[in-house]
């Protein structure tokens, strides 16, 4: 099977950072959310997700 090694690199990260916190999710996320901090202080523009992924999602009655 043919690998991409743009996706290898990838997940070489995603598997870096995640050992690097214990693979502790909340860890992670409290990381995450400090690196976003220090990029808007740095002047990027750090982008939220659209209102409509954001708004709970109605389930259809059962008809």
């Amino acid at each position: 099977m043919w690998q991409d090694p743009i996706v290898e690199k990838l997940h070489r990260y995603r598997e870096a950072h995640a050992k690097q916190f214990n693979y502790d999710l909340w860890a992670m996320y409290e990381d995450i959310k400090v690196k976003q901090k220090q990029y808007e202080q740095e002047g990027w523009r750090v982008v939220s997700r659209c209102a409509s992924d954001t708004q709970e999602k109605k389930e259809l009655p059962i008809v």
